[in-house]
C-alpha cells in the first residue's frame, strides 16, 4: 500500500468568502429585522404555524395567486409582520435593508425586472445547524490552479493541460490529493452583501453588471478544520509528474496566489482603494507565514486571474453596446464585497484565506467541532425485550398544506397541526402535473388531498390528489 502524508489544517477567512450551493433564501422563509440589521430564516412551516387564523388565511390567498405580483404581496405582507419564529440569523447591512424595503415598496409594473434582481444567494452549509463549511472541492480547485501555474512558470507558449501535469484522469497527480470537507470550529460569522463591479482604472463610468446579493463568511472567528492527504504513488501507478507529498508542496502552489494578491493590492491602489490582504496576513500569522501558514484563494469572485494560468489566459472582455467581445491576457473590472450596489468605500476583494498546515497526529484527526459533539458518553442503553412490530394505518388529509424545499429535496405537508415529509430523489411524479409548476418552479405553497401513512409516532406522504 502507499504512502499517505496526513496534514492537519485550518482555514482562516481573511477576507468575504461566497461558496455557492444552489440553494437561495426563499422570500417566504426569511424575515428582516429592521432593527437589530439581521436576516432570520425559518421552517416555512414554523412561519405559517405562528400565523393566526387571519393572518394565515390572507398568506394562502396569495400563494395561491401564483403570478410575480403576488410574490411582491408576500414581501409586503413578510415585511409588515410584527413577530416571527426564531430562527438561523444572518447579519445584513442598512444598504441592503434599504433595498428590501424598496422591493417590498414597489408598484406593481416593476416587479418582474426588480425581483429577478432579489436573489441572495446561500453560501455552503451544513444541514443540521445551518453553519457555513468549506467543501474539498474548492480547495482541491484553487490547490490545481496553483500547480498548473507553477508548472507554467508564465510561459505565453499554449500547452494543454494534460500536458503540463503529463497525465489525464488514471493518470492524473491530482489523484493522489484527498482533500475532506473542512468544518467550523465554532459557528461561523455570514452577511449578506453585494458583490460590486469596480474598473481597474479610474473613470467617470462605472462599470456594468447585474444585481448580486451573497451571503458571505466573514473573517469574524471564522476558522474552518480539516485533514488533507497527499499519497505516494505506487508501482507502475504511471503518475510521471507527482505533485510533492511534502510541506513544500503547500509553499509551491503559494506562489501564484502571493503574486496574484501583491498584484491585486497595486491595482486596487491605482483606483484608490486598498485591502491589505498580505500585510494582515503577515500580521496574524508572523514567520509562520510561507512557511506553515500559505495565501490560498476561494469561492465565486476570486478574480479571473486567480482561476487561469498565467501566460496562457484568454479572457473575455465585453466592450461597448454593439461591439464584439474581445480577449485579452487580464480582466479589466473586479468585483469587491460591499455594503450596497452603489457602494464607493469599504469594499473588499473576495475570497482570500490563510490556510495553516501542519503533520497530522494520527491520535488527534478530529476537528475540534466533532471531538465537542463526542465529549458526552452515551448514556446505556437498557436492553427491552422485543417490541411488537409498529401497525401502520392510513389517514386523508382533505386540504393540506404542500411546500417543496429545494435545498434539501423535501416535500411537507401539513394539516390541523400535523406534519408529514417526503424526501424526492429526482422522481417528481407523485404529485400531480398540474401542481408541478406552482409547487417547484414558482416554489409556491399549495393546496392538495394527501394520503398520510402513520408508522409509530412518524408521518410519510404516500400520494397526492388535486382538491375537487
Amino acid at each position: 500500500m502507499a504512502k499517505q502524508n496526513a496534514y492537519k489544517v485550518r482555514l482562516h477567512i481573511i477576507s468575504p468568502v461566497h461558496i455557492g450551493c444552489d440553494d437561495v433564501y426563499e422570500p417566504t422563509s426569511f424575515k428582516i429585522d429592521k432593527n437589530a440589521k439581521k436576516l432570520v430564516s425559518f421552517d416555512p412551516i414554523d412561519f405559517v404555524r405562528s400565523l393566526n387564523s387571519s393572518d394565515r388565511a390572507k398568506f394562502v390567498s396569495l400563494c395561491d395567486k401564483g403570478n410575480l405580483e403576488s410574490i411582491l404581496e408576500i414581501y409586503k405582507f413578510m415585511w409588515n409582520l410584527p413577530d416571527l419564529p426564531q430562527g438561523h440569523e444572518v447579519e445584513v447591512s442598512e444598504g441592503f435593508v434599504e433595498t428590501y424595503r424598496r422591493v417590498a415598496t414597489m408598484s406593481p409594473r416593476d416587479v418582474k425586472q426588480e425581483l429577478n434582481k432579489f436573489i441572495i444567494s446561500r453560501t455552503s452549509y451544513l444541514p443540521l445547524d445551518n453553519a457555513a463549511y468549506i467543501p474539498g472541492t474548492a480547495i482541491k480547485g484553487s490547490f490545481r490552479t496553483g500547480w498548473l501555474n507553477y508548472l507554467n512558470k508564465g510561459n505565453k507558449q499554449k500547452v494543454a493541460e494534460k500536458d503540463l501535469l503529463a497525465g489525464t484522469f488514471a493518470t492524473d497527480p491530482f489523484r493522489l490529493l484527498k482533500i475532506g470537507d473542512l468544518i467550523p470550529i465554532c459557528t461561523p460569522h455570514t452577511r449578506i452583501s453585494f458583490a460590486v463591479n469596480k474598473k481597474k482604472k479610474l473613470s467617470q463610468h462605472e462599470a456594468r453588471g447585474p444585481q448580486q446579493i451573497l451571503e458571505v463568511i466573514t473573517p469574524k472567528s471564522a476558522i474552518f478544520e480539516g485533514i488533507i492527504t497527499i499519497n505516494e504513488q505506487e508501482n507502475g501507478a504511471g503518475i510521471t509528474k507527482p505533485i510533492p507529498s511534502k510541506i513544500d508542496f503547500f509553499a509551491k502552489v503559494a506562489q501564484f496566489f502571493s503574486k496574484e494578491m501583491n498584484d491585486e493590492e497595486t491595482t486596487l491602489k491605482s483606483i484608490n482603494l486598498s485591502a491589505a490582504i498580505e500585510a494582515k496576513m503577515k500580521k496574524e500569522f508572523g514567520e509562520k507565514f510561507m512557511k506553515s501558514v500559505f495565501p490560498i484563494r476561494l469561492g465565486r469572485h476570486s478574480g479571473a486571474e486567480c482561476l487561469t494560468i498565467d501566460g496562457m489566459r484568454n479572457i473575455k472582455i465585453m466592450g461597448k453596446k454593439g461591439e464584439r467581445p474581445k480577449d485579452a491576457p487580464h480582466s479589466t473590472t473586479l468585483w469587491l464585497a460591499g455594503d450596497s450596489q452603489k457602494a464607493t468605500s469599504n469594499l473588499i476583494p473576495f475570497g482570500w484565506c490563510a490556510l495553516e498546515v501542519a503533520e497530522a497526529d494520527p491520535e488527534n484527526l478530529w476537528s475540534e467541532r466533532v471531538v465537542a459533539q463526542r465529549a458526552t458518553p452515551p448514556k446505556p442503553v437498557a436492553v427491552e425485550p422485543p417490541k411488537p412490530a409498529i401497525v401502520t394505518e392510513s389517514m386523508l388529509w382533505e386540504n393540506a398544506t404542500i411546500l417543496w424545499t429545494p435545498g434539501n429535496a423535501t416535500l411537507t405537508a401539513s394539516c390541523d397541526g400535523k406534519k408529514a415529509e417526503l424526501k424526492l430523489a429526482g422522481d417528481r411524479t407523485i404529485v400531480p402535473a398540474e401542481l408541478h409548476k406552482k409547487l417547484f418552479d414558482k416554489k409556491a405553497v399549495v393546496n392538495a388531498k394527501v394520503t398520510v401513512e402513520k408508522s409509530g409516532n412518524c408521518l410519510k406522504i404516500v400520494s397526492f390528489a388535486v382538491n375537487g
